[in-house]
């Protein structure tokens, strides 16, 4: 049977916020996400972690991580019939993106040979873009083809993979009361979130070993010519490339355990 997920990176702008934040989506947000079982049938959130030290830029998301997990996004409940969602108590102090992938990777590079007990797990999560008017086929190819073969090159990864995202027109969220509309059109509203082409988790054991992999010793990498960046992954922070650092288990399942206040 086939699963699909939505993955939510949100990044907290302003520490005055949180205590309100929390409050909204305790109280308010995550209920209103409940509406949608048996449509959604996982509802899981992550804490990141401290990044490692050289990981910090303009793409680096550090407050939560949702995944929602449904059966296939066309079967996913859409916005007929609900009601907009209860609009955040503190505006702009949020930024949000959302990713539509397959629950299984698409792409599985490296590490599915060895069992959980053998190593410990820091999850560096990728969302990625191609920029703006490039040949996306081709470059996906060139991450397939190219950039993922010097990946495992990386000195202590344990396991690598990644999700071609879905494609798919419209969004499969309730409408919030402060969704944008697209170019003035009062007709149409439009999806909630940008575009992103991949998602990938690249694991390592620790902070250290990031660390060593990407700024001290990695493996020689080919800069691609669409690039935005001069470094790996050679995409611009925040408009075509976010991430984040999990461990490997969430830190609530909502479906299976939720409280709705904090006493």
């Amino acid at each position: 049977m086939q699963m699909d997920k939505m993955v939510i990176f949100h990044n907290l702008l302003d520490e005055n916020a949180r205590p309100a934040m929390e409050r909204w989506f305790r109280r308010s947000h995550v209920p209103d996400v409940l509406v949608q079982f048996p449509w959604t049938v996982r509802y899981l959130l992550y804490r990141p972690v401290p990044a490692p030290p050289g990981a910090e830029n303009a793409g680096l998301y550090t407050y939560r991580i949702h995944e929602n997990w449904a059966f296939h996004i066309d079967d996913r409940r859409g916005r007929k019939g609900l009601i907009g969602m209860t609009p955040e108590p503190v505006k702009d102090v949020i930024d949000a993106d959302i990713i539509h992938i397959p629950a299984e990777p698409t792409e599985d590079f490296l590490g599915q040979d060895w069992s959980y007990e053998q190593h410990p797990i820091l999850r560096w999560v990728i969302a990625y873009r191609y920029p703006v008017g490039t040949d996306k086929e081709a470059c996906d190819r060139f991450f397939l083809d190219v950039q993922a073969k010097e990946i495992m090159q990386m000195p202590g990864l344990i396991r690598f993979f990644s999700h071609k995202a879905i494609e798919f027109e419209g969004s499969a969220l309730p409408v919030t009361t402060s969704d944008k509309l697209e170019g003035g059109d009062q007709s149409k509203l439009a999806n909630l979130m940008r575009h992103w082409d991949r998602l990938s988790e690249l694991w390592f054991e620790c902070n250290d070993d990031w660390v060593n992999a990407v700024l001290r010793n990695p493996p020689k990498f080919t800069k691609p010519d669409w690039a935005t960046s001069d470094t790996f992954p050679f995409l611009k922070p925040k408009d075509d490339f976010i991430h984040t650092f999990l461990l490997e288990s969430p830190d609530c399942d909502f479906a299976k355990n939720f409280s709705q206040l904090y006493y």
